[in-house]
């Protein structure tokens, strides 16, 4: 299936996410991101590092982990986790979380900017676009934004946030928790394919692009 700009912003639609700058095709068909094209990367042979391997895994480890705290956070309706927090008056298990969170989302960016993949190099951008389209919110319960893209906590401002600016910075009204739960879901799900095409051998051009193109199914 061919990948069209079209698809990609039709998907933005309806996930919510910003692909409003770069986006994954400029990554396919620029030849200055790392020197090659596509088809460059596709044709290359070059023997898998260790730290590459390794890398990926991390990677997988981290993003899984963001995954499921992004995901805490952004429950809603009368069960979420914010909405118990209300109830139990236990503001500290809120402000841990969201620490926990940002913790979290460092250490998948890192892992993402040690690659040179350009899904990965994508997927760093979009986490990226997600935490600054939510700046106001974040700086308001003492979260900013590094110029490397990673976070960095307040947490004498953070802790004397209200549980309800905490929710509104990443559930309900800004939707980063989403968005990011979203995002970590993706970036796990290709370390793990780079993992298993990173130990496995290739008879063909065919079967490496199968297996790219297989990680935009959600884009349709």
């Amino acid at each position: 299936m061919r990948i069209t700009t079209h698809m990609l912003n039709e998907t933005a639609k309806k996930t919510g996410i910003p692909i409003h700058q770069t986006n994954f095709l400029s990554y396919v068909n620029d030849e200055s991101a790392g020197g090659n094209t596509l088809l460059d990367a596709l044709n290359k042979k070059d023997k898998v590092s260790p730290e590459t391997i390794s890398n990926y895994k991390k990677m997988e480890k981290t993003a899984q982990s963001l995954k499921d705290q992004a995901g805490k956070l952004a429950q809603t309706g009368e069960k979420s986790f914010f909405e118990k927090i209300k109830e139990s008056g236990n503001t500290k298990e809120a402000y841990e979380a969201v620490e926990s969170y940002v913790e979290r989302y460092n250490a998948t960016l890192s892992n993402l900017n040690k690659s040179s993949g350009m899904l990965d190099q994508y997927y760093s951008q979009m986490l990226q676009e997600a935490a600054d389209k939510n700046s106001e919110q974040l700086e308001k319960i003492g979260i900013t934004i590094n110029k490397n893209g990673s976070l960095s906590v307040n947490k004498e401002k953070l802790h004397a946030a209200s549980i309800e600016d905490l929710q509104s910075a990443f559930g309900g009204e800004g939707e980063l928790a989403s968005k990011t739960a979203f995002l970590a879901d993706r970036i796990a799900n290709n370390a793990q394919a780079g993992i298993e095409s990173t130990t496995s051998q290739y008879d063909g051009m065919g079967n490496i692009y199968s297996q790219l193109a297989s990680q935009f199914d959600f884009w349709g």
